[in-house]
């Protein structure tokens, strides 16, 4: 049965597989072609199933059989998630969206699996752990300096730097504590969820990523503010978070 499904899920990404090679399934939600590309220039063996297509009745059954949960960028994590009302009315949700991920991050956390964040997945990773979020950075950080984190136009991304703790498994990824980053958000990490810890700040103070705080080899867990699968051809270095995570996916 569960074969069935995912023959009828992902088509088209048998193309990239390894001839003889056993592939690893990967959770996500909304497929994006950049996202997918990214995956694969690590490993092009690697097939993502998007659970948003998948029906409610089948998910946990499907769910058995993937290796790891990558969360990538999109709307607002709507308040509800983390016991907050829309209380300054902009937000811009995707509820079902919201019921699909918090389903598979609850599944993810119950056998162990790697998770990664992009962006709207850091936030939600947070979210679903009893974190709380920023609603509007531009309306409610109170920064040390002026970052703009998203175009006010929202048709490109704005570029600021970063700086990772020195303690953090994620500096241990990137092998830099220092550089720079695109940004697309309006919504940010306030408070950390239960078991996760803030490694990265802009320069205005903003939380730009976190992992789990007691260290990746008890559990592969990073959100990031920025997305790497838009930066990785001009800097090879932002391939590094996508080798970790895919090298803790077991078939």
């Amino acid at each position: 049965m569960i074969k069935s499904i995912l023959s009828a899920l992902i088509g088209i990404f048998f193309t990239g597989l390894i001839h003889g090679q056993e592939p690893k399934y990967i959770a996500t939600a909304i497929m994006k072609e950049s996202v997918v590309n990214y995956v694969h220039a690590i490993d092009s063996n690697i097939i993502l199933i998007d659970f948003m297509k998948v029906k409610k009745s089948k998910r946990l059954e499907l769910f058995q059989s993937v290796s790891g949960l990558l969360l990538s960028g999109g709307k607002d994590v709507h308040p509800s998630t983390y016991g907050k009302t829309d209380s300054l009315k902009i937000c811009i949700t995707h509820k079902r969206r919201d019921e699909v991920e918090l389903f598979l991050i609850k599944n993810a956390m119950k056998d162990s699996l790697p998770i990664l964040g992009i962006c709207r997945g850091h936030q939600i990773i947070n979210a679903s752990l009893k974190g709380e979020l920023i609603q509007d950075v531009p309306s409610q950080h109170e920064g040390t300096v002026e970052i703009i984190h998203r175009d006010p136009e929202e048709k490109n991304y704005v570029y600021h730097q970063i700086e990772l703790d020195q303690d953090s498994d994620l500096l241990k990824l990137y092998g830099k504590t220092i550089f720079e980053v695109n940004s697309f958000h309006h919504q940010a990490v306030k408070v950390p969820g239960d078991g996760m810890k803030i490694v990265a700040q802009a320069e205005d103070g903003l939380n730009e990523a976190s992992e789990w705080a007691k260290g990746l080899e008890d559990r592969w867990i990073i959100g990031v503010q920025w997305h790497p699968e838009r930066l990785y051809k001009k800097e090879p270095y932002h391939l590094n978070i996508m080798r970790g995570f895919l090298s803790h996916c077991r078939p």
